[in-house]
């Protein structure tokens, strides 16, 4: 061994092969090292408490709790609280604490900058000799008193980070949400979520690394992301009812909170605060990363991004909606959040399928760019959420960034040819020249 991580490793590995004993020896090791080391401090309460050692594990679960919760590291905080009211059920006032520092109104929350956790790159000593730990009935008050004494790191930030989501709930809400949720602890390669299957939870990732992958109509993986701490993720199974579209899979141990239905029905007075906070929270997400990925918003700063975000408003259809008319003139540019739509032109007395947009698909721009009325009709073809830039916005918008006009002229350039082979095709499947009228302009 010759760095913190590899140290972790091993200890790591020693408890979960229940090598209890050795595990201990090698965390205790760990906090003397780096008295910052959060995690290590919690496997030590985590070895005691698998040793038996209910009341000396307790310890230091209260003492960490109270430290993450004032150092700017709530999730942590919460892992400790659910442990020790599992144990202790009357300590469930404790998370009324949590919930004054970092719910909605709080005037601790705010930009933050908190004490590194330690470094797992750093070398360890020469001579630190792990192979043969004290005795057991020696090792365990030293651990205890050595994870639960937290004076020498007890120096807090002014401003603490709100938690995503949750901060957005009042402090009642709060504290009956976080009794509500569930607590899953992982070793690596366990799989949370399955591409696929229906969801019917989200999690909130306190401590580790988990992966995110995707397999395509073909067969192959491929990899999307890596998220860490203090991440969210599969929030949209409560809020549509489309199944998992990727696969999260543990990389190390990993800490975590799920929110599932039976929890919302737990927090039943709070029903309505939650679903609005998610239903704001997944808009805000999905539209962020809409406009880090779309081609249409790729030109634009991060800066820009976020401005440009704010000046979208956001609109629930059902199925049927008529989002655009034929013929109507345009009133901005719309982007799919989640959901379907079906473009459609009326030929005759026939109304002619084009196209079916999917999230992340922009409609409407044509118009606004010729000034001219719309020439086709966009219908939901399920439960969607559309995001609308009023016109005005969208003309500073083209006016300022000339990528992004040259993207929507050649994007309604594809779209014309392809209405043309649509709407040409007769039933010998030949194709016909269209006239200038016949062209859709959304």
């Amino acid at each position: 061994m010759k760095t913190v991580g590899d140290l972790k490793a091993h200890a790591d590995a020693r408890l979960f092969a229940d090598d209890f004993h050795a595990a201990l020896h090698a965390y205790t090791a760990l906090v003397r090292l780096q008295p910052v080391n959060l995690d290590a401090r919690l496997r030590v309460a985590d070895t005691l408490l698998a040793l038996g050692e209910v009341q000396r594990s307790a310890v230091v679960y209260t003492a960490l709790a109270r430290h993450c919760s004032h150092a700017g590291y709530p999730g942590r905080a919460l892992v400790a609280l659910k442990i020790l009211t599992a144990l202790e059920p009357q300590l469930i006032a404790l998370l009324a604490d949590l919930a004054e520092l970092y719910a909605v109104g709080s005037e601790k929350l705010g930009r933050s900058v908190r004490i590194s956790p330690g470094d797992p790159a750093a070398e360890l000593p020469e001579g630190l000799d792990m192979s043969a730990a004290p005795p057991i009935e020696q090792l365990i008050p030293v651990a205890e008193e050595l994870a639960a004494d937290v004076k020498a790191i007890a120096a807090y930030p002014e401003n603490l980070p709100p938690i995503p989501l949750f901060s957005e709930l009042p402090e009642d809400a709060f504290a009956r949400v976080l009794e509500a949720l569930k607590l899953v602890r992982t070793r690596p390669g366990d799989v949370l979520i399955k591409q696929g299957d229906v969801g019917q939870s989200f999690f909130v990732l306190a401590r580790g690394t988990v992966l995110i992958s995707r397999v395509d109509d073909d067969g192959k993986e491929h990899r999307l992301a890596s998220l860490h701490d203090g991440s969210i993720f599969g929030e949209m199974a409560l809020v549509s009812a489309l199944p998992r579209s990727a696969t999260v899979t543990s990389v190390t141990d990993c800490d975590l909170f799920e929110f599932d239905r039976a929890a919302l029905a737990a927090a039943a007075e709070e029903v309505s605060t939650i679903a609005s906070a998610l239903d704001k929270f997944t808009r805000e997400r999905l539209l962020n990363n809409l406009l880090a990925t779309a081609a249409l918003f790729r030109p634009l700063d991060r800066r820009q991004r976020f401005d440009l975000m704010r000046r979208f408003s956001a609109h629930d259809v059902a199925p049927g909606t008529l989002i655009i008319e034929e013929g109507e003139p345009g009133k901005g540019l719309y982007v799919v959040l989640s959901g379907e739509m079906d473009v459609s032109k009326v030929d005759g007395d026939e109304k002619v399928l084009l196209a079916t947009l999917k999230p992340g698909d922009v409609f409407g721009e044509i118009s606004l760019l010729n000034d001219s009325p719309t020439t086709a009709s966009v219908t939901a073809a399920t439960n969607a959420t559309v995001m609308l830039l009023a016109r005005e916005y969208f003309q500073r918008l083209i006016a300022a960034v000339e990528p992004i006009r040259e993207y929507v002229e050649n994007l309604g350039d594809e779209r014309l040819m392809d209405t043309q082979i649509v709407m040409a095709t007769d039933a010998d499947g030949e194709i016909e020249e269209l006239s200038e009228d016949d062209f859709i302009l959304i």
